[in-house]
């Protein structure tokens, strides 16, 4: 009798065949195979579809983050299934990717009680400030918040190798954008909704995305001036790490754009453009309309996207700083949470609570990971 073959745990990928979710799926084939992929879709024919399209071997299942017993079912609906070779013990899941949206953090709780890892890439996940006793997953885990969080760990740790000590570090991570990435005019308005908010400016609260500094990124970019944005890892990476200070800055390759943006927010009217709208959609249709308007993306457009991470002195001296750039937002947030994902499949039963992933991993460890050379890295 030959011998039993292990199947491979699979990753199911809840919202799957939506924009960020394709991407993950994408990752997920590059990284692991077709026969690791498990499409999740609350639409049951769009699932179907997606996975026929995407490669042989790939399964789909219904799930509906909103509805506990539809994760329930989808897991067990994957379990049941035959390995890769059709032989040997059932392919489990091993992880499931969000990148849908959630009221409550249903996938998290199934998860856990099923000793599944979760990886969630949807920021302001619920999971986050849950109360459920003994939740395990991690939450944040795409390219910023993310990946920014681990180059920002990295930093922290070089400079206080070099002697500056924790407290006395100020923490500086800064993206630069593509005003025509697929990210598209609704992608862009949740963007602009984090720019809506001020930032604290030593003493003073100013608006969002006005103040502004210079930020050296790789080329094909060099330097850039970015602009101060309340991202809420920021203030994570603050707490967690105890340093003296941590911003974070972001701006498009177009100049005249972000200064388009930054005089609506000084005018109060990037918040009042952004309110809900019918269905509760974000923006209401007047500022998707605007960027619409201004967005015109090309065949084949150009999405390279980078981050730069520098921790400073208190003289305010440059000691430690990482560059990074990925061939688009999505396609970065993708390499980030299925490299985190096949970590956390190795480790075993998840038994860290709801965590960010600069709590659990490094940058060389994702980076290393990832495995691809168009996930670069540069150090300072």
């Amino acid at each position: 009798m030959g011998e039993v073959m292990k199947a491979l745990p699979r990753v199911l990928v809840v919202g799957g065949s939506g924009v960020v979710g394709r991407h993950v799926c994408r990752e997920v084939i590059r990284a692991l195979g077709p026969d690791a992929l498990v499409v999740g879709d609350h639409k049951p024919e769009r699932g179907r579809e997606f996975a026929a399209a995407i490669g042989p071997g790939v399964r789909s299942v219904t799930v509906d983050v909103h509805r506990r017993e539809t994760i329930e079912r989808a897991l067990d609906q994957t379990g049941a299934a035959p390995g890769a070779s059709g032989t040997g013990e059932a392919a489990r899941v091993g992880a499931v990717i969000v990148s849908a949206r959630q009221r409550e953090p249903n996938v998290q709780v199934v998860c856990t009680n099923r000793g599944i890892h979760s990886v969630d890439i949807v920021p302001g996940t619920p999971a986050t400030n849950a109360a459920v006793p003994g939740l395990c997953g991690l939450v944040s885990a795409g390219l910023i918040p993310g990946l920014s969080g681990l180059m920002a760990r990295h930093v922290i740790e070089q400079a206080a190798a070099a002697g500056i000590p924790v407290p006395q570090q100020q923490v500086h991570v800064s993206l630069l954008q593509r005003k025509n990435g697929t990210a598209g005019p609704a992608g862009i308005v949740d963007m602009l909704g984090l720019f809506a908010q001020p930032v604290r400016d030593g003493d003073r609260v100013v608006p969002g995305f006005s103040r502004t500094r210079g930020a050296a990124f790789p080329e094909p970019f060099g330097d850039r001036m970015v602009r101060h944005v309340a991202f809420p890892e920021a203030a994570d990476v603050q707490r967690r790490f105890g340093v003296a200070s941590a911003s974070y800055w972001t701006a498009f390759d177009d100049e005249g754009f972000n200064r388009m943006i930054s005089a609506l927010n000084r005018l109060g009217l990037l918040r009042r453009l952004n309110r809900p709208g019918r269905g509760g959609k974000p923006g209401g249709g007047i500022l998707r309309t605007l960027i619409a308007r201004e967005k015109r993306v090309p065949p084949h457009a150009e999405e390279t996207v980078a981050l730069t991470a520098e921790a400073d002195g208190p003289g305010h001296e440059r000691v430690a700083e990482v560059r990074l750039t990925a061939p688009s937002d999505y396609t970065g947030t993708a390499m980030a949470a299925v490299a985190m994902a096949r970590e956390l499949i190795d480790r075993g039963a998840p038994d860290y609570g709801v965590v960010f992933p600069f709590e659990l991993f490094t940058l060389e460890q994702i980076v290393c990971r990832v495995g691809s050379p168009e996930l670069r890295v540069w150090h300072g």
